[in-house]
């Protein structure tokens, strides 16, 4: 690929992002081995670099790969002049840098994941309108090429995305709450679900997005079975309750059959052979993560294991382990078999890493769940698991800095 290549130019920065999120994170992980370090950072302190840490995983590592998607699917290659892919990526890029040193000064909304206030704010939101435009140019030049259908979603699709920034403005308000159980402070079953079914439907379209092959089966049933439970999302949403309820309860198992009905439509395809391990590692995450999720918001178990650091591990099982699988496959897919090549370099210390993180984080959360005593003291097991999960952060650091120097070296600039 050239330089001028959007594709590779936001995976690159994807990946550049990645190790900078896991630099912060292994960072923080020390802090909290050594607290004496604060001391040295002020007035840089821990509270100012976790919205760093958590923002740059998920709109720089996660986002950017999947803008790549955008960028294959609308075909921005075939725009040679004005805004173009590359500027977009770049746009997008500066925004982060942007939003990084506004929270690092200490000024956000307070929010988690929903950190940009201020300049910030309006930075980001200009990076995602020149990414509209560019996705935009993209379709008005190459929709004469495509089926009248094809165009179609195309275009309802990029109505969807005008909504973003709006929305984007709209949540990062301190004054738009999240929905929440109010009698314990813990998430709805609904508002898992939802979130959740957005995911559900980014894996329902990822083969024909990436104009794979596939035998011709239909596809409705999945589809009838998702917009079913996207109503029943409604309806719990609309009704409203706690983790003790049996409709929560069961609303939430409805993500459940996902983890054999995804696989089974993804067998339908002609995927690459570099893309299997991939495959298998997102399946198994995946399933891990539906599964966990639904026994975590179980009564008993989800009173005893909020507000500790089971959070952190159900986030880092989403993040490193699903996510990541999901965002390495689009970049196997989309740079082929080199590409593959280069990210299969450590990548089962890369998922022990992450399962070795997310159990010591479990274990972490359950003990502090069963005692409060830990606060007032240092408890050893605590200390004990922190220094696991830091040795798990240092592996995680050398592995993605490995596939980012590769990537680099391996790829034409």
């Amino acid at each position: 690929m050239n330089r001028d290549d959007g594709i590779f130019s936001a995976l690159r920065h994807g990946f550049f992002w990645l190790v900078f999120g896991n630099a912060v994170g292994l960072l923080l992980a020390l802090w909290l081995v050594f607290p004496g370090i604060g001391d040295a950072m002020s007035p840089l302190t821990y509270g100012r670099w976790v919205p760093v840490h958590l923002n740059v995983q998920l709109y720089g590592w996660t986002s950017l790969p999947l803008i790549t998607w955008l960028f294959s699917v609308y075909r921005t290659s075939s725009i040679s002049s004005g805004l173009r892919a590359i500027h977009a990526v770049w746009a997008w890029s500066f925004a982060l840098l942007t939003g990084s040193l506004s929270w690092l000064s200490g000024v956000s909304s307070g929010k988690i994941f929903l950190d940009w206030h201020g300049v910030a704010l309006w930075v980001f939101i200009a990076a995602q309108v020149v990414l509209w435009i560019v996705l935009f140019r993209a379709w008005r030049a190459n929709r004469s090429q495509w089926s009248r259908m094809a165009s179609g979603s195309r275009l309802i699709v990029l109505l969807g995305l005008l909504m973003v920034p709006v929305s984007l403005a709209v949540t990062t308000s301190p004054e738009t709450y999240p929905p929440i159980d109010h009698t314990t402070g813990g998430p709805t079953g609904a508002s898992l679900l939802g979130s959740t079914l957005i995911v559900v439907a980014m894996m329902l379209l990822l083969p024909r997005g990436m104009n794979l092959i596939g035998n011709g089966r239909p596809e409705r049933k999945y589809w009838l079975l998702w917009a079913a439970e996207f109503v029943t999302f409604i309806v719990l949403e609309v009704r409203g309750g706690t983790h003790h309820q049996w409709e929560q309860i069961l609303g939430l198992a409805l993500l459940l059959p996902w983890m054999v009905l995804i696989p089974r439509l993804w067998q339908q395809y002609a995927w690459p052979q570099s893309a299997l391990l991939w495959r298998r590692a997102l399946w198994i995450w995946w399933s891990v993560l539906l599964v966990l999720g639904w026994v975590e918001f179980l009564p008993g178990i989800l009173d005893h294991m909020k507000f500790t650091n089971a959070l952190v591990a159900h986030s880092h099982l989403a993040m490193a382990g699903f996510t990541s699988a999901f965002v390495i496959l689009l970049a196997v897919v989309l740079l082929g078999e080199k590409a593959s090549a280069d990210l299969r370099r450590g990548v089962w210390w890369w998922h022990s890493a992450v399962a070795g993180y997310v159990i010591a984080m479990m274990l972490c959360g359950w003990f502090e769940g069963s005692d409060y005593s830990w606060m007032q003291s240092a408890a050893p097991w605590r200390t004990a698991l922190y220094a696991f999960r830091l040795a798990c952060g240092v592996i995680l650091f050398v592995v993605s800095l490995r596939w980012y120097q590769s990537l680099l070296k391996n790829h034409s600039l």
